[in-house]
């Protein structure tokens, strides 16, 4: 309730971007939850190869709040959304603001011991706006690029 209730204190510009946030998350969630991965990949963005094409600056203030609204709103919700979840979720709000960005997939082998059980390999996704990792660059070390998808 106390998280809620810190959601609920911010300038009304922020908790209406922390709520946009909620509705992008619980559709990427429904997306990947419910549907193979290549009935969504379209949507994105173009398919390109390596991690990140050169894309325009992009406005620092809202990467900033848009990185707070979907971690507040994941933290809220006990952190049920994963990284491809919230990437994707940023990337659709980035979309909306003709902001470019490219979400990147990425894979890596590991030991046994340092992946869940039964998985020979590990995922993780990540979201580029401007020069900046705004989501999921803290947990992409050891990861190889498999696929990028740019907007904008």
């Amino acid at each position: 309730m106390r998280r809620i209730r810190s959601l609920l204190s911010v300038s009304p510009a922020r908790r209406a971007l922390a709520l946009e946030a909620l509705l992008a998350l619980v559709k990427a969630w429904a997306l990947v939850r419910f549907r193979p991965f290549k009935a969504y990949a379209g949507r994105l963005g173009q398919p390109l190869p390596g991690e990140k094409p050169d894309l325009p600056p992009a406005d620092l203030s809202l990467l900033r709040d848009l990185r707070w609204a979907v971690g507040a709103v994941n933290k809220t919700v006990g952190g049920r959304f994963t990284c491809l979840m919230q990437a994707m979720a940023a990337k659709e709000i980035l979309n909306r603001r003709g902001v470019s960005n490219a979400l990147v997939l990425g894979a890596r082998r590991g030991a046994p011991e340092e992946l869940p059980a039964g998985d020979a390999m590990a995922a993780h996704a990540w979201l580029w706006a401007g020069e900046r990792i705004i989501l999921g660059g803290e947990g992409r070390e050891g990861f190889i690029p498999v696929a990028s998808y740019r907007s904008g």
